[in-house]
This record gives C-alpha cells, structure tokens and sequence, in this order.
C-alpha cells in the first residue's frame, strides 16, 4: 500500500515516507505498528532504544485480547462477467464457460448486530456453455460463520454429452444425447443445519457403448429405461439435509452417493423402485402369488398386475419375461384338489350347453353348495377307475366324502403335470398384462421351473424387466 511505507534504522527509529517524519518513535515499533507488524521485525531490532514507558506500553498491547475484524463489503453489480472452468484431473478434460452473467449482490457485513445476521440479496444470471440458462436468486452471507444463506438455483437445457468424461470414468459409458435441467434450494440455518433439495430432470438422455478399459461400469442403461417415461423424461428429487458443523459432512459425495444408490437400486430392485414411483411404498411387484395347485389370477394378483402394466406404459423401452414355477412336493394334494374341482366346474358346464345356455352364458356359471353333490356324482360315474359295487354288480352309491377320497386318488400329479402348471401360471400372467394393452412383443414367457423341495417357498410366478 502506497501510503503505508515505512523504513526501520539501526538506532529503531522509523520514517514515515508518507509524512516524512521521523518524530512518530515515542514508542518501539510494536506499540507504534501493533503487535502483528512488531512479530515480523527482528527482536534486536524491536527493543532498540526502548523506553521503560514504552515497553510497558509494548506489554500492555501485548496483552490486549485479540478482536475480530469487522469486515462490510457491497454492494457489488456485475455485467458481462465470465468464468472459465477446467478439470485437468479427469481424463480427458472437461471444460466449461459461465457467460453473459449479470447480477448485483447487496451490501453484507461480518458483524450480526444483535447477534442477527444480515443475508445480502443476491441475483445472478448467465448462461452456462453458451446453451443453458443460469439463475441464481436469494440471499447470502458468505462471511457469516457458519455461512448463512438461502437461495435457489436453474438450470435449462444443459448438453449432456461434454460431461462424457465423467460418465465414462463413474459409469463407463459415454453420453451419446440428452439435456440436463436442475432445480435447487439450499438453505443454512444459524445453528449451521443445512437443508437441501435438488430437482434433476434428464430429457432423452442416452449412453453409448461401454467404454473399454473403463475402471467401473454401472448398468445405467437399465436405470434409464427404469426411471425414464414415455416422453423420455426423467425426474429425480434428492432432498439433502446435515449440518456444516460436523467436519464428516460432505454435500458432493453425499449427492454422488445417493445418484449412485438410485442406479443400483434401479438394477437390484426395479420392482421396488416402480412401486415407490407409484405410490405404493415399496410394494413387492415382481413376484405373483397364486393359490397352491392353481393357475387363476386372484383379486390380489390382478391389482398388483395392474400396477405393473401403468408403469410398463410409461416405460416403452422396457421388455417383461414372465416364468411361472410349481412344486410336487408342496402342491400334490392341493393339484389334485384343483383338478377335481375343474371336473366338477366342467360337468356344470356341459349341462349349461345341453340346456342351451350361450358360450358367455356357460362361461359364467358357477358350482354352488347345493349343486355340488350331484355335480360331483356326475364326474365320478365318468371317471374310468374301479368303483365299488353291490351285490348285482352296480355302481354303488356312496357318501360325496367317498367319492372324493377315490376320484382324488385317481387323478395324476407327476413332474411333468407340476410342469404344466408353472407353464399355465406364467401364461396367465402375460396375458392378463397383455389384456391391460401392453403389446405381446413387449411380453415373453420364461422357463417353467419345477422347484424342488423347499419349506420357504410359495406358488408363483416370477417377472423380470431388461431393456428393448
């Protein structure tokens, strides 16, 4: 500074080469410049020709405590301003121009009076990569301590494939197309509790091929035919909150991680990740119960069926196989049961068409409590299988538990008819979901799977999504 040039003697004096005066020496360097200025002086230098007066003077100032500086900046306007970005750590580097920005910060102050801190307003706006437009609205204390603020942040239309360098080197794939559009709100409270909240949306975003050699690949595509809807938007809110005080609090990794969370969960969990999407709190989706030794869709079923049809329809770039799974050795009886209740359902049937009954007519009939007995009186003097008979060598009558016991332990239920079944549950569900107007091209039927032996396990069939 200029006007703060000072030149220290041998004898101590100092000459003040703004005044011109060398009379400024009633006291030793420390208490003329202060105890900062004094420290950097050589020690023999400092006490030379001091006084009794002026080293108790030099003590005093020593002992004085230190006050904090008071520091009042703004208001500051700015027009036309840029800054130019690199990151020379990513390979290759990434580049980034803030232009046009225009703003005006209000005047704030390191001092709270009344231990109230005063926000200066704040307003930014530019464009970032000569495409995006940038805003910046709030208020802002940055030399408040904690720092206090509260502001928001836009984003527009950010060009997605100059960020292939991080894309690459986090998820090893490049960025072939897409925009970028962010809203955020951050807010730091006096105690230094930080609350923050980021709306990202990704219009049309879509990667390349894997990038060889790359240190970590992530199944991105499948997160984004996951998350992205009809239109090809993605929308995405990760609300942050911490406090600045904790010295393990970190705003970047803790956004990072919850990206990378998102993605893993879209992979390890897809079905789990639809169902929040849709309100459902998590709800299992992608398995589909049935009652043992039956193929029928219940009233359960469907509505979980529904839900995954909505979200399939809205994620055009996804594909469903569907692969039913049945076991003997828990579903023998209960098979045989399900048989015999479909002979029973048939003869009632055969008798609609007889009565002559239309085909949607007889498809709606239904076995009552009463009808049963005769119904199931029917099926047995069908069934080829020996029956007991009386004394002239007739059927014999017997009570319906009888007749049960025998036609059930004449019915089949081999690997190959458990098979089946797994083969008929998965049938069910494609076509329930293609009845809810999902093309058949999108729908695939797995392997039938015969599960052996296995006390947790429960009659269903399995879904399972992968991208077109």
């Amino acid at each position: 500074l200029p006007d703060l040039l000072f030149e220290v003697g041998p004898d101590g004096r100092i000459y003040d080469y703004h005044s011109h005066r060398t009379d400024l020496l009633a006291a030793p360097p420390e208490a003329f410049l202060g105890k900062a200025f004094a420290e950097v002086l050589p020690p023999e230098v400092a006490q030379v020709g001091a006084t009794p007066a002026a080293v108790a003077a030099s003590a005093a100032v020593a002992a004085a405590p230190d006050l904090p500086a008071v520091v009042n900046f703004g208001p500051v306007s700015l027009i036309g301003g840029q800054v130019n970005f690199s990151d020379r750590f990513i390979q290759p580097n990434y580049s980034a121009d803030l232009s046009e920005l225009t703003g005006k910060l209000s005047a704030f102050s390191s001092h709270a009076p009344n231990g109230v801190v005063q926000l200066a307003d704040m307003e930014l706006r530019g464009r970032a990569q000569g495409t995006a437009s940038l805003e910046v609205l709030g208020k802002i204390n940055p030399l408040a301590k904690p720092l206090a603020l509260d502001i928001t942040g836009k984003v527009r239309d950010l060009e997605l494939p100059p960020l292939s360098p991080y894309s690459a080197r986090y998820a090893g794939y490049g960025i072939e197309r897409g925009k970028l559009s962010v809203d955020v709100a951050y807010q730091v409270q006096p105690d230094g509790k930080l609350s923050a909240n980021h709306k990202i949306v990704l219009n049309q975003l879509k990667f390349g091929d894997a990038v060889p050699g790359a240190k970590d690949t992530l199944p991105v595509k499948l997160a984004v035919a996951l998350l992205a809807d009809r239109h090809g938007v993605i929308d995405i809110d990760l609300p942050v909150s911490g406090s600045l005080s904790d010295p393990e609090f970190r705003l970047g990794p803790i956004v990072f991680k919850l990206i990378v969370n998102l993605v893993v969960k879209a992979v390890t969990a897809p079905f789990s990740l639809l169902a929040n999407m849709l309100g459902g709190g998590g709800e299992e989706l992608s398995v589909v119960n049935f009652a043992s030794g039956s193929a029928t869709l219940s009233i359960e079923a469907r509505a979980g069926l529904d839900k995954v049809a909505k979200a399939l329809l809205e994620r055009p770039a996804l594909n469903m196989t569907v692969a039913g799974s049945a076991s003997l050795t828990h579903e023998r009886e209960a098979y045989k049961r399900a048989q015999l209740q479909s002979l029973v359902l048939a003869e009632k049937r055969r008798g609609g068409v007889v009565a002559g009954a239309s085909a949607e007519q007889t498809q709606a009939l239904t076995v009552s409590e009463q009808d049963y007995p005769a119904l199931l009186k029917a099926v047995y003097k069908r069934a080829d299988f020996p029956k007991p008979r009386n004394l002239i060598g007739l059927v014999k009558d017997i009570p319906v538990p009888e007749m049960e016991a025998l036609l059930l332990a004449n019915l089949s239920a081999t690997e190959a008819d458990i098979r089946a079944l797994a083969e008929q549950r998965g049938v069910a569900v494609r076509d329930y979901l293609a009845s809810l107007k999902l093309p058949m091209e999108r729908l695939f039927l797995g392997a039938a799977k015969a599960v052996p032996d296995d006390d947790k396990w429960q009659p269903r069939a399995e879904l399972n999504l992968a991208t077109r």
